[in-house]
């Protein structure tokens, strides 16, 4: 298999490993406000965002639950295979 094919499943594995505690968190508070607005017929839009919002602000404050660390890696797993990449072939 090409280094290229290599890295891009790689990038594509991290990307993934990022992502989804984020998606995850950010689905379960949704679940949460949706079933509170439902149990107490609030029909404010303001109502379910906020929760949302606060979420995504603090996240950075929480370390990106370890999104940076994961993006580091890649970009490290990259630049050391560059000069591989750029003497290869791409077909």
């Amino acid at each position: 298999m090409p280094l290229y094919i290599q890295l891009l499943h790689v990038a594509l594995t991290e990307e993934l490993s990022v992502i989804l505690p984020i998606l995850g968190l950010l689905l379960a508070v949704g679940l949460l406000t949706a079933i509170l607005q439902a149990s107490l017929q609030i029909e404010d839009a303001g109502f379910s965002l906020l929760p949302k919002v606060i979420i995504m602000m603090g996240l950075p404050v929480l370390g990106g639950i370890g999104a940076l660390h994961g993006i580091e890696a890649l970009a490290t797993l990259w630049i050391t295979h560059a000069g591989q990449l750029v003497h290869r072939s791409w077909s």
